[in-house]
């Protein structure tokens, strides 16, 4: 049965403005433009990056936008990003999964590399409350000499 054009373009108008605010915040981190990044997320939300703490010293949980936005800064402060590109959003009720890559030069070694990444997003009243970000780990331990390979 075909959706009602009415209901159609409701779906369509809510899954464009979803984009739209994905590219703006995504285009945000990538600057370092800490503030606008963090305004996307509500005053407690909470950004879990998952990954073994050996591997990926920034793995764990930070709660609040104070704590996002001082995880932002501190990748920063390591990494320059070089480009992003937005692959897939993917959205469901109140939950947003966006694959994207970025391109990252570690600024302690000069290594380069394309990474690919996946982010799930809840959103609440407009605002982001939970945000698991789910990379490479393995790779960028690697490009950092955190794990030696034959």
């Amino acid at each position: 049965m075909a959706t009602p054009p009415s209901t159609s373009a409701a779906r369509k108008k809510h899954s464009e403005a979803i984009a739209e605010a994905v590219h703006a915040l995504y285009t945000a981190r990538m600057a370092g433009a800490v503030d606008e990044f963090v305004s996307y997320f509500a005053p407690d939300a909470r950004l879990t990056v998952v990954g073994n703490p050996a591997l990926s010293p920034g793995a764990g949980m930070r709660l609040g936008r104070e704590d996002i936005a001082r995880y932002l800064q501190h990748l920063h402060d390591q990494n320059a990003y070089l480009s992003h590109r937005i692959e897939d959003i993917v959205t469901e009720g109140d939950h947003v999964v966006v694959r994207w890559t970025a391109e990252v030069r570690f600024l302690d070694n000069g290594r380069s590399g394309t990474y690919e990444i996946l982010d799930h997003i809840r959103v609440k009243d407009g605002l982001i409350v939970e945000l698991t970000h789910f990379y490479d780990t393995g790779g960028i331990a690697i490009a950092r000499g955190r794990v030696k390979i034959a």
